[in-house]
């Protein structure tokens, strides 16, 4: 019986094509809608994720924070207090942290500035390089997502003993020493203050504009400024620091290690460390928190513009009441015959039940198969955008578009549910209908 029905109802709707087509253009553009909007937002989060993951999404950031007050009365008197060099994170602290930990921490990046300056060129005056010296960790590099042109990166050797090497960026190589090889090389660092670093350089890194910036066309190259990267520990020995530990660092994951767990394992272990110092402590945190408040709010605008996007449903569920009542109307003598014959009121009722499922059902199928293809059409179009405009970042970003498998097998729910809920009324008014009235019906 049942697929008697069923045959019946596809029959009906394929004799109709263009009435069913118009009946169905709510379903459709309900369906497609919500495939189209859970598809972008499921994969802007996914883009998200999987490229802040790649950027930094399996390091910690800590740094040494003071102990504020609890209290009203003590905030009055209080003064933020003076760092010395026992309240910073040493390097003994970091190792002990990874001997302890070393299926999840691989290493340190940690960053100090030391000055702006410029490079010059004896025998040739018009020949320099403006350059930002900056002290870093040899892990630093990894973490900045930089590679090496030639030579070598810093070493933790070159850290601990605060050996006057350095990095130079790949462009301002070329333009400051043209052929020749910059790797053994010295220069002279003349900073905005006066001050000479004599360096050797050992290393040329590749200049990154997605984690530098855009390169300024508008500004010769020759003035454009790059940085000079040279060991930690020296820069702080150049600038006279008394401190030798860190203030603020990244400790970098090992691949398979958890995010969250690790992070509080780093904090359980400087909690323990610091428990004696009254003055300051280390706070930790990782980017998967943020990274969830962010999901979150992507998750609360889609559900809420689908829901927005699902009412048109409710305009699909109208029209297919209305093609149902005039079904059943233009139907009134085969449905006096058919009960004439023998056939129950439930089986009229559940026939025409059947069509506006049926009816439906194709509507959400091709809202489904729009919405998908719409889906990858705009995927298609963001990652030409992000090759064309934004090249400079295509490595770095992720694309990931794919639309939502629960959204379709919803949307297919929601289909067979508007199917009986606007198909009922004229499927039981049908099953009501007098024989004798039916079947003198012009």
């Amino acid at each position: 019986m049942f697929l008697e029905n069923l045959k019946e109802a596809v029959t009906s709707i394929f004799s109709n094509k263009m009435r069913s087509l118009l009946t169905m253009l709510g379903i459709i553009i309900g369906i497609s809608s919500v495939i189209i909007i859970t598809t972008i937002g499921g994969s802007i989060q996914s883009t998200l994720t999987a490229t802040l993951n790649s950027l930094g999404g399996n390091t910690v950031s800590a740094y040494v924070e003071a102990r504020y007050p609890e209290t009203d009365e003590e905030w009055e008197t209080w003064i933020y207090p003076d760092m010395e060099d026992t309240d910073y994170v040493s390097q003994e602290m970091i190792d002990g942290l990874i001997a302890a930990y070393p299926d999840e921490i691989r290493g340190i990046a940690a960053q100090s500035y030391l000055g702006g300056g410029q490079i010059k060129d004896d025998a040739d005056p018009d020949n320099y390089a403006n350059v930002t010296v900056y002290g870093i960790t040899p892990e630093y590099l990894d973490y900045m997502k930089l590679d090496m042109h030639a030579g070598r990166s810093l070493t933790a050797a070159d850290n601990a003993g605060m050996k006057r090497v350095c990095l130079i960026a790949d462009t301002m190589a070329a333009h400051y020493f043209g052929e020749k090889d910059p790797i053994g090389e010295q220069i002279s660092v003349l900073t905005g203050e006066g001050t000479f670093y004599e360096l050797v350089i050992v290393g040329v890194y590749r200049y990154n504009q997605a984690m530098f910036g855009q390169v300024d066309t508008s500004v010769a190259e020759k003035d454009r400024f790059t940085d000079v990267m040279i060991p930690l520990q020296t820069s702080f020995k150049l600038q006279g620091a008394e401190r030798t530990g860190y203030d603020y660092f990244n400790l970098l994951l090992t691949p398979l290690a958890d995010v969250e767990q690790a992070t509080a394992h780093i904090i359980e272990y400087f909690d323990e460390i610091y428990a004696d110092n009254k003055d300051f402590h280390i706070y930790a945190y990782n980017m998967q928190s943020d990274l969830g408040m962010i999901n979150t709010v992507l998750n609360v605008i889609t559900v809420a513009v689908s829901g927005i996007a699902a009412i048109s449903l409710i305009v699909g569920g109208v029209g297919v009441m209305n093609i149902m009542l005039v079904s059943i109307t233009e139907r009134t003598r085969e449905i006096g015959v058919r009960m004439a014959l023998g056939a129950k009121r439930r089986t009229i009722r559940m026939q025409f039940v059947i069509e506006a499922i049926v009816l439906c059902l194709i509507g959400g199928v091709i809202g489904i198969l729009i919405g998908i293809g719409i889906g990858g059409l705009l995927g298609m179009v963001a990652g030409f955008v992000i090759q064309n405009m934004y090249a400079e970042y295509s490595s770095y970003i992720i694309m990931e578009v794919h639309p939502s498998a629960t959204a379709i097998m919803l949307s297919l729910f929601f289909s067979m549910l508007t199917g009986v809920f606007f198909g009922y009324y004229p499927a039981n008014k049908a099953s009501k209908m007098e024989v004798i009235d039916a079947l003198r019906y012009e």
